[in-house]
């Protein structure tokens, strides 16, 4: 379970934007948030070893993206 103003966090950047996005300008829901989805270039380790370094340091958006 992720600490709920982690949770409120993520919520308010998809809806309203922020870090220098505009969101994606819809309600966030945590039901769909919490379905299992298949992805084939990240796994759930991945996404709880970003939320480790987040709580140490200041990751970038950047960092996120394949170049």
């Amino acid at each position: 379970m992720l600490p709920e103003d982690y949770v409120e966090r993520v919520k308010e950047i998809h809806e309203s934007g922020g870090y220098q996005s505009r969101g994606y300008g819809y309600d966030w829901k945590r039901e769909e948030a919490n379905k299992n989805l298949l992805r084939t270039h990240a796994t759930a380790v991945s996404s709880r070893m970003l939320y480790a370094l987040a709580q140490v340091q200041m990751i970038h958006p950047s960092f996120l993206c394949n170049s």
